[in-house]
């Protein structure tokens, strides 16, 4: 007998086990060079510095993780915050690579989906966004067809 039969109230979503984690990475301090250059010109000022400090572990701590099934972003530096997005909700993907970002291997990879709280996700700065774009295509197939969700415009 399963261990989950026993369970009245267990659904379809607490009978899967956590999926491993394909991709994970925060957000890259690329996007923050001319503030961490600003901040380091007034740096005579103590406060540019603080400023510079806050900023760089906010970028640091906003976190992506991409599983087969959802992509989780974590934010905030004291009260965290963790947004998922269910993988099947995605329409649309998109890769924006400015000149700045290409130069060192970087862009920002959009999201447009279906989900009302969240219709536009963005993952800022980061690395391989050629890659990731990939592999997030590959896993929204994948669990539409496991879902058996199909887009309806």
């Amino acid at each position: 007998m399963s261990e989950y039969a026993a369970d009245p109230d267990a659904t379809p979503s607490t009978l899967e086990p956590d999926t491993p984690v394909i991709w994970s990475a925060s957000e890259g301090h690329l996007d923050n060079l001319g503030y961490y250059t600003l901040c380091l010109v007034f740096c005579w000022l103590i406060l540019p510095i603080i400023a510079m400090a806050l900023r760089y572990l906010r970028t640091a701590l906003h976190r992506y993780e991409l599983t087969s099934q959802r992509l989780k972003e974590q934010t905030g530096i004291l009260n965290r915050q963790t947004d998922e997005l269910e993988l099947y909700r995605v329409k649309d993907i998109a890769v924006e690579q400015p000149l700045l970002h290409r130069l060192f291997g970087r862009g920002r990879v959009v999201l447009q989906t279906s989900d009302r709280s969240t219709p536009s996700v963005a993952l800022n700065c980061i690395h391989q966004p050629h890659e990731i774009a990939r592999a997030l295509r590959e896993n929204v197939e994948q669990c539409r067809v496991m879902k058996g969700v199909r887009e309806i415009d």
